[in-house]
């Protein structure tokens, strides 16, 4: 009875957990494309049936992207040929019956051709952190009266 009533809770609360999965994009690279070019949208549960669809936005003009390639953690979409050089948001359309627009807060740059090859070039840029002397302190007003005084 007891082991019964546990693998019961057990997927309870897996099934649970399934229904209650959100997709959400952290990332995605290049952050800039030209139309036509292939960027991966990378975040967690963005497998189908969790996320039917994927758009760049911007001020409510919304483009729906291709997706050639879809894991629980990427989507590699490519931009359509035409699109307005812009920056965009991307907003997924989640699956099933409550199927909802999730605008995320992760932006793609539209540019033209030689701006994203430039930018591919370029990479990431990666920052030193060094360690600066600290600034000597001037010396008080009173001391240096002293020193010519003497």
């Amino acid at each position: 009875m007891k082991s019964t009533f546990r693998l019961t809770i057990l997927l309870l609360t897996l099934a649970c957990g399934m229904a209650l999965a959100v997709p959400r994009l952290t990332e995605v690279v290049p952050d800039a494309v030209a139309p036509g070019g292939t960027a991966v949208a990378k975040g967690s549960d963005l497998a189908q049936p969790t996320v039917d669809r994927l758009y760049i936005t911007a001020g409510g003009a919304d483009v729906e992207v291709e997706i050639t390639e879809q894991t629980a953690d990427a989507i590699t979409f490519k931009v359509p040929d035409g699109t307005e050089m812009k920056r965009y948001r991307l907003m997924i359309l989640t699956g099933g019956a409550g199927a909802a627009y999730m605008e995320q807060p992760i932006a793609l740059e539209i540019v033209d051709e030689a701006t994203a090859k430039q930018r591919a070039e370029e990479g990431d840029v990666e920052l030193e952190i060094i360690e600066a002397e600290p600034a000597e302190e001037p010396e008080p007003e009173n001391n240096r009266r002293r020193r010519r005084n003497n």
